[in-house]
């Protein structure tokens, strides 16, 4: 007998389902666009680049026109900042201004591309999606001084360019696909989060941590690759989208015999991994009301059935080991004809271009999310994706080369009333760097810059033992070991550090697909007094000096084009010496460090 209760959620659920109450099914009509197959769309006649058409058509719709494009210097820094996470060399941005061809342009963005600086640049992105972090969390808070191989496949994989498809299934499957230590290293995805070393001796709430582990894999799987919240269907039928209770305990089992912790791993470094420990699945049955001691009928390993073009039925017995599940779940996820698949991962390429997605909600293409801004041009995307079989590098390309991605970020007053949001991308939008750009930066353009890539993370932490958890305080730690990408920071759970901190970089304990970027007096007071800072801008007053002599004005010249690059004016030029010669050049630097320019990508 079927039997679905709809109330009483339990605490551990994402605060997503908390927000979805009463009876909303006929909201699903609004989300239906999601789940429909992708249709070819073709791009407006005439449009030249076919980015560029789709927005212009939605603009002259609302009688607005786009941006002139962004001058040399502007476009060639948000270049860098977008592809590799730092600043161009001022000799670069010279380069540009002088000769600003279509030709040096595309060579600038091959030449950023193949960069190993755009992995790292791009991994973290995805692994903010990922919740990846270096200890379990909970009480114990243990560290996981092993699980950095996931890291480092996650760059790797987006240096050699691998298909977003290939990408995907070894994230879910690739100790299955490739046993070995690369399929291990990736699916460390699956067991990136939050792990309770401390579990009950009551067998039910034992099972219930069992659980609550699962729940927390499948929404990050679900909302990850397939922009779904499937596990608001755990204690009830989804309240918005077409996920019954059943087909989430139905995916669910797909990955029944996955579980946290340390394995041997022949032919990997280090040879014990933090990664997926396999065991035989149990027989799943619905949790009534998510509640691991009421249990209802049983269930296959199986998809989600709203998704049109493609069966739900994984022909999977209750008897099929965890590698069939997985293999058989990872090839209906990233089957060519499940359309979720594409539209996601193109509309956070976009994202992460734009500062915002064609879906403001990268993570939920469902009822509870929002329509794309511009639906055609999203589809457009996702096939010319699939049919370009899944080549990031080549869908970056694509938007880069667009003039909706080169015009300008100048205000125009218009198009401002008629579109405060700038929804119809009429300008660029300007954005804050993240925290973790902003400290590779001021790295960089100190000279300091580490470029050692790969292997165990730097640790600016010290870890302290009370009972048995463990606390992570941050520190200061000096010496060229410390100055590496921000990337390749140890991220425990807690400990973090103040200047990313203060500048939004998220809590490694949930996935975060998009940031949030505040405001606030800490930041400023980050970048002029924290010891990281001022050794940075010590560091920068010796590299101006030892590059432009004692003459004051070519110190300040200097000091400009590393930071912004760009000369100063001669108002700034005029009190850039003062400040200088009153203060000296660290204040300077700092000065600098502080500035609108330097955190902010136009």
């Amino acid at each position: 007998m079927r039997v679905r209760m709809r109330l009483f959620l339990p605490l551990s659920l994402s605060i997503v389902c908390l927000t979805q109450v009463g009876d909303l099914w006929s909201a699903t009509n609004s989300a239906k666009w999601a789940f429909e197959p992708l249709q070819p769309v073709l791009k407006p006649t005439g449009a030249g680049h076919p980015v560029d058409g789709f927005v212009r058509q939605r603009l002259a719709k609302a009688g607005l026109k786009p941006n002139a494009p962004a001058t040399p210097r502007a476009l060639v820094r948000r270049l860098h900042y977008n592809l590799i996470g730092l600043p161009p060399r001022p000799e670069v941005v010279q380069a540009f201004e002088q000769s600003p061809t279509e030709e040096a342009y595309l060579k600038l963005v091959d030449e950023l591309l193949a960069s190993p600086t755009y992995g790292e640049r791009w991994a973290r992105h995805w692994l903010d999606v990922a919740r990846y972090g270096e200890s379990n969390g909970f009480e114990y808070n243990e560290p996981r001084r092993n699980a950095w191989p996931y890291r480092d496949w996650v760059i790797n994989a987006f240096n050699t360019d691998m298909p977003y498809d290939e990408f995907a299934r070894m994230q879910l499957a690739g100790d299955v696909i490739k046993p070995g230590a690369e399929g291990a290293a990736a699916v460390g995805f699956l067991v990136a989060g939050m792990h309770n070393t401390v579990l009950p001796a009551n067998v039910v709430l034992k099972k219930q941590a069992r659980a609550d582990e699962l729940g927390e894999m499948m929404g990050v799987v679900g909302q990850a690759f397939l922009g779904l919240t499937i596990q608001c269907a755990r204690c009830h039928d989804h309240k918005v989208d077409p996920i019954s209770t059943e087909e989430y305990y139905s995916f669910a089992a797909a990955f029944n015999g996955v579980h946290h912790g340390e394995r041997q791993v022949k032919g990997a470094n280090p040879p014990k991994l933090f990664t997926v420990k396999t065991g035989k699945p149990a027989v799943m049955r619905v949790h009534l009301r998510g509640n691991a001691g009421t249990l209802g009928d049983e269930v296959l390993p199986g998809a989600v059935s709203a998704v049109r073009g493609l069966s739900a039925n994984l022909n999977l017995t209750s008897a099929a080991p965890d590698a069939e599940r997985r293999r058989a779940m990872a090839d209906w996820i990233t089957h060519r004809d499940n359309p979720l698949f594409s539209r996601v991962m193109v509309n956070r390429v976009w994202h992460w271009h734009f500062g915002r997605g064609l879906v403001t909600t990268p993570s939920d293409f469902g009822a509870s999310g929002t329509r794309p801004s511009n639906s055609e041009l999203l589809d457009w995307l996702a096939d010319y994706f699939r049919d370009n079989d899944y080549q990031l590098k080549l869908l970056h390309r694509l938007i880069v080369t667009s003039a909706t991605w080169r015009q300008s970020a100048r205000v125009n007053a218009v198009a401002s009333q008629a579109d405060r949001d700038n929804v119809l991308l009429w300008r660029f939008q300007p954005r804050r760097v993240e925290g973790e750009v902003l400290r590779d930066s001021l790295l960089f353009v100190t000279g300091a810059l580490n470029p050692q890539s790969g292997g165990p993370g730097f640790e600016d932490v010290q870890e302290i033992h009370f009972n048995a958890g463990r606390y992570y305080q941050p520190i200061v730690r000096e010496g060229p070991e410390f100055d590496r990408r921000t990337v390749y920071r140890f991220t425990p759970r807690g400990g973090r550090d103040s200047l990313l901190d203060g500048f939004d970089c998220p809590d490694p304990s949930t996935t975060t697909p998009v940031r949030t970027v505040t405001t606030t007096p800490l930041q400023a007071l980050s970048l002029r007094n924290s010891p990281f800072v001022w050794r940075l801008a010590k560091r920068l007053a010796k590299r101006v000096q030892q590059e432009a002599g004692d003459d004051a004005a070519a110190q300040v010249e200097r000091a400009w084009q590393h930071c912004l690059g760009r000369p100063p004016d001669a108002d700034e030029l005029k009190k850039g010496i003062a400040l200088v010669e009153k203060h000296g050049l660290p204040t300077l630097a700092r000065v600098l460090f502080n500035s609108g320019e330097f955190v902010v990508i136009e």
